[in-house]
This record gives C-alpha cells, sequence and structure tokens, in this order.
C-alpha cells in the first residue's frame, strides 16, 4: 500500500498565514499540521507528498527527520492558477511515480482524530471514505456528503444545495489498486473534484464502504477552523518550547509559545505566538502571530499577524 498526502494548494483564505506557506505545514499544538497525520500512519505504508514548486524546498526541510520513508513529488506549477487539483494531482502522481498498489489518499489541510490503523482495518477490497456526522445541514452543504445504509455509500452528492445527510466525506480515502484506473479517468475532465470521483464510483455500478467516526476532525479551509482547532488540542494549557522567556504576563485559554519567544508585561488568551517573536506590553486574544515579530503597546482580537512585522503604539 502506498499514501499520497494532498498538500499542492495556495490556501488564500488563510493570508497572510499562507502568503509563503503551505497549509498544511501550518502550525497545530505542537507541530506542522501535516505531521498529526503523518505521525499517525502505520511504518510500513510508503507516503508521497503531493505539493508545488513554490512549496518544494519547504516540505523537503519539513520531511528530513522522517528519512526516506517520505518522497516529496513536486508537480509543475508555481501559483494558484496553475495548480493541477486535487484530483488531476492524485493522477500524476499515479501516473508519473508507476503506482500499481492499493491506495490511501489523505486531504493534507485537515486534522483526523480517529486511528489510522482502525482505518485501515476497515478496508475490505471496496473504495473505502472516512466519514463524520457534522449535525448540520447547512455546514454539510460545503462538503461531499454521504448517505449510507448497512455501512456503505448508497447515494453521494458533492457540495449539494439540498444535502440528504448530514455525513460528510472527510478528505481520507482507501482505493484498491483497481479502481486507480477510474480517478485517472475521472481526473481528465474533472481535475478539482475530489469527491466527485465517487459519484462516478456510483454510476459505474461500484460498492463504496463508510469508515464513520466520531473523533475530533478538521477541514482547516479558515481562520475560525484553524483557531478552534488549536484550542481544542491545547486544551486551555499553555505549551513552551525552548527559550521562551516570560515577565509579569497574565496567560489564559490555550496558548502556544514557540521556540525564542519573549513575553513581557502582556495578556494573552487563546493566542499561538511563533518562534523569535517579541511581545512587549501587548493584550492579544484569539490570534496568530507568525515568526520573528516584534510587537509593543498594542490591542489585537481576531488577528493573523504576517512574518516579521514590527507594530508598536
Amino acid at each position: 500500500m502506498k499514501c499520497i498526502i494532498l498538500a499542492g494548494g495556495y490556501a488564500t483564505r488563510l493570508w497572510p498565514l499562507t502568503e509563503n506557506k503551505a497549509k498544511p505545514l501550518l502550525h497545530l499544538k505542537d507541530r506542522p499540521l501535516i505531521s498529526h497525520i503523518v505521525d499517525q500512519i502505520p511504518e510500513d505504508v510508503e507516503i508521497i507528498v503531493s505539493t508545488n514548486m513554490a512549496f518544494e524546498e519547504d516540505f523537503k526541510e519539513w520531511a528530513k527527520p522522517y528519512g526516506s520513508r517520505i518522497k516529496i513529488f513536486v508537480e509543475d506549477s508555481g501559483d494558484d492558477a496553475g495548480k493541477k487539483g486535487a484530483l488531476g494531482a492524485t493522477a500524476l502522481v499515479i501516473e508519473q511515480e508507476n503506482i500499481k498498489d492499493d491506495l490511501m489518499l489523505i486531504a493534507g489541510d485537515n486534522y483526523f482524530g480517529f486511528c489510522m490503523q482502525d482505518f485501515l482495518n476497515r478496508f475490505e477490497g471496496n473504495p473505502l471514505l472516512a466519514a463524520y456526522d457534522i449535525k448540520d445541514l447547512n455546514k454539510a452543504k460545503k462538503f461531499g456528503v454521504v448517505v449510507q445504509q448497512d455501512g456503505k455509500v448508497k447515494e453521494f452528492q458533492e457540495k449539494p444545495e439540498e444535502p440528504k445527510s448530514t455525513l460528510v466525506s472527510t478528505g481520507c480515502f482507501l482505493f484498491p489498486q483497481k479502481n486507480l484506473k477510474d480517478i485517472i479517468h475521472h481526473a481528465k475532465e474533472h481535475n478539482d473534484d475530489l469527491g466527485g470521483v465517487f459519484e462516478y464510483l456510483k454510476q459505474e455500478g461500484e460498492d463504496i464502504d463508510v469508515y464513520r467516526f466520531d473523533a475530533l476532525w478538521y477541514d482547516i479551509g479558515s481562520f475560525d477552523a484553524y483557531m478552534a482547532a488549536n484550542k481544542e488540542l491545547i486544551t486551555h494549557d499553555v505549551i513552551e518550547k525552548e527559550g521562551v522567556s516570560q515577565e509579569n504576563n497574565k496567560l489564559s485559554g490555550s496558548v502556544y509559545l514557540g521556540p525564542n519567544v519573549t513575553v513581557k508585561n502582556s495578556t494573552l488568551e487563546n493566542v499561538i505566538v511563533l518562534d523569535n517573536t517579541t511581545l512587549d506590553d501587548v493584550v492579544i486574544r484569539n490570534s496568530v502571530i507568525d515568526h520573528d515579530c516584534q510587537l509593543k503597546g498594542i490591542d489585537l482580537e481576531g488577528k493573523m499577524v504576517r512574518k516579521e512585522s514590527k507594530i508598536e503604539r
């Protein structure tokens, strides 16, 4: 079995945090989002991370601790206009890497709280998707909707105007080797329609199995989702990395202080502060401060501060 992690999007809705950083490399709790995925995948599964030329070097640097276990596949796009699309990128990897195995396919901008081994154990030779009950029909409109019967997909709706279920597909799939040709075929006309391949497979008479889970799941598609995921995983704690210096502060909620962060005379609530940043006499709530910033004498609420920003009042 092989695993492709899709990490080629440009995530413009999360700028400036993703202006020069791939979304799967965003910091989540205590490490990059994609590391939460990789650390769950059994070691005997070969992992291919599919990205683009803009983020190639960042992913190669991130992958170094994993050694030869991870291969970085780079598609020939350097901006959002030239990207292949999720399904197109998958088909490209399958063809160029000559994949002939069963394939796990994972969206690299999702957090999955379930056990990946349990997901793999559910595989019985049919296409398999992981599904989560979002419990809201309006929210379900943004996802692939699964109508389930006896553990199988009865109907699949890709981002429907009128969802028939609140059970949604979560960006974690398993395809048997026999269906790789279907991915390649469907991608030729629908290169960015990852969920649509399941509609196609249903039309072709394929049985599709469902792995339904209740553990935490976040699709990190917005600032609110990103902050909610960090808040949930940090769980009203303060995480301090090496080199943190603190003096006369009030910290509450879920707070992360990255390496070599300095904080003094400040109030922080539900805040992520990345490497080598200095905060002095600030009040910051529900915000992300990127690396190498210097902030003094300001109040912030619900903001994303670009890396290397210097703001003083």
